[in-house]
């Protein structure tokens, strides 16, 4: 009777992976967690929403007495360029009306001339400032009025036009919000994924039961089925978080431009994907090399700065999104992975710096799993005290 044949590399990654997903999707810790996650992406949106509002105009109701329309019309005009909108209401007692708090404020004509504005508590800066400077703007026009002048042609002869040198990119600012969340979201998928990798080898190492998996497949299959198995779990979450903020902020208001998220998203994902499996790997190494789950943290320190500062350099390259310094690092792996989506979001990127940085990131990734893949295969097998890095590396 021959023997069976050794299952394929593909049979063997598919297998770990498929057993890494069956048995984090099951566990009570990731369910409650993810459902705390979607409560949290779809409150917040609801609340950030009470708070970006798309139309910022403010109604109020004022009360005239003995103002004439010019005048009126003047501070209305005045308002809506400052983001109030003001309704007129004549009547004989404005004073009373202010002071019963039934209109916003009152304007009295002065028998001597000039206007006095009562209000019932202090008057909001916008108003006061569209009152005096819509009393002021009627006082100019009806003076050039009287002395012949026109006012609207006075006013094209010394209008002013301001124009950018730049052309802004599309809504902007929405852009930069989905940047900074796609490079917060990077970050909790490397810290969540990448612990759950170390942690899953070591776990394995100590049982013991790696000494068995390892009798049927091979170190490196091992290997890259943990990792994409949690990648794949850790993905899926990550998008589901993402989706259903996404769709909240859309149906609330707070994205107004579909395609802006469209496009950021499908950036965030290939960064993501790059920024994990570099990560996770080098997490994969670090369990490897120790033999006690409290021995991680100390032993992963060096990774979490990495990723904290690539998180930092997409965070603070916002305030100056062409820089050199964020040139250079849209360069480097792995703070490519989220300088580079920021300066797409701002428009600074161009299409030759995504391929070449995304190329770039793919073959320091390739690396890193490389010699991850070395450490693991001499290290995981070692119990006791710390692997050391010259055993590690074979050296």
């Amino acid at each position: 009777m021959s023997a069976p044949e050794p299952a394929s590399a593909w049979t063997s990654v598919r297998l770990i992976a498929a057993r890494e997903i069956v048995t984090r999707v099951k566990t009570r810790s990731f369910i409650v967690t993810n459902i705390i996650m979607l409560l949290v992406a779809i409150v917040g949106c609801i609340v950030a929403s009470q708070f970006v509002d798309g139309d910022d105009t403010k109604s109020e109701t004022v009360a005239v007495q003995g103002v004439d329309a010019s005048t009126t019309a003047a501070i209305k005009a005045t308002g809506e360029r400052l983001g109030v909108s003001l309704s007129f209401s004549e009547s004989p007692d404005a004073r009373a009306a202010a002071a019963d708090g039934s209109v916003t404020a009152a304007i009295v004509a002065a028998p001597g001339g000039g206007y006095t504005v009562y209000s019932e508590d202090d008057l909001d800066t916008d108003i006061e400032a569209a009152i005096k400077s819509g009393v002021s703007a009627a006082a100019v026009d009806g003076a050039l009025a009287k002395a012949g002048v026109d006012p609207a042609t006075l006013q094209r002869g010394a209008a002013v036009t301001v124009e950018r040198t730049k052309q802004v990119a599309e809504a902007e600012g929405e852009r930069l919000a989905l940047s900074y969340v796609g490079s917060v979201l990077m970050f909790m998928m490397i810290f969540g994924g990448g612990m759950a990798v170390a942690v899953g080898v070591v776990e394995e190492k100590v049982s013991r039961i790696v000494e068995i998996l390892l009798a049927t497949v091979k170190p490196g299959h091992l290997l890259w089925g943990k990792i994409l198995g949690i990648g794949v779990v850790q993905m899926a979450s990550t998008l589901l978080f993402a989706a259903a903020a996404l769709i909240t902020a859309q149906v609330t208001g707070v994205l107004t431009v579909p395609d802006v998220a469209a496009t950021m998203l499908g950036v965030s994902v290939i960064w993501l994907l790059l920024g994990f499996a570099f990560f996770s790997a080098l997490y994969a190494a670090t369990g490897a090399m120790v033999s006690r789950q409290e021995e991680i943290n100390s032993a992963s320190w060096p990774l979490m700065i990495l990723a904290m500062g690539a998180l930092y350099a997409g965070i603070f390259g916002i305030g100056a999104p062409d820089s050199t310094a964020i040139r250079i690092l849209a360069w480097i792996p792995p703070f490519s992975s989220t300088v580079v989506p920021m300066r797409v979001a701002t428009g600074y990127a161009t299409w030759m710096e995504v391929l070449g940085s995304c190329i770039v990131m793919a073959v320091v990734t390739g690396i890193a799993v490389w010699i991850a893949g070395r450490i693991y295969r001499r290290s995981v097998l070692l119990t006791g005290s710390r692997v050391p890095w010259k055993t590690a590396l074979g050296k």
